[in-house]
């Protein structure tokens, strides 16, 4: 989807600016994460010694779940700098560069998304959104429930 000619490498770097459709990033319904607009793009491609350098940016608005409060969040997932080199086989006349910077926007992807770096999340017990305030659950002792991880406390190193 986002091809550069050879021959017009050969002679000068091209720019190329636009935007594409959010079908570009290939997102199922059962993702964590939903594209609200067009994937945009401003890249140059420049012709060095046994391919094409890409460097640019992408960027596309988003729309996710909080990872801790489960709250709809928008924002904009940027690539940031990308430096992409292809390697141009003999006797290609365009080379389609779409798949791999499909790649690198998704790999700019957040594990867990936030609302805010300052989210309290959900509470283990009564599920309040602990950003809007305190519940009076007792999570130290949750249901009798005892950590998994409560024996290392008794291990001596």
């Amino acid at each position: 989807m986002i091809c550069f000619s050879v021959s017009a490498l050969e002679k000068n770097p091209v720019v190329k600016s636009g935007t594409l459709p959010p079908e570009f990033l290939d997102l199922a319904p059962e993702d964590d994460f939903a594209a609200a607009g067009d994937v945009s793009y401003d890249l140059t491609a420049a012709l060095v010694s046994g391919g094409v350098l890409i460097t640019g940016m992408l960027s596309v608005p988003l729309t996710a779940r909080c990872g801790r409060c489960l709250k709809d969040i928008s924002f904009t997932l940027s690539s940031g700098k990308i430096h992409l080199f292809l390697e141009v086989p003999e006797s290609v006349e365009e080379l389609d560069a779409g798949e791999e910077l499909r790649e690198e926007l998704l790999l700019a992807l957040p594990m867990n998304p936030l609302c805010s770096p300052e989210c309290a999340g959900l509470c283990p017990v009564c599920g309040k959104d602990l950003n809007k305030g305190k519940c009076h659950c007792d999570t130290g002792s949750a249901a009798g429930a005892v950590s998994p991880w409560s024996a290392l406390d008794d291990l001596k190193l």
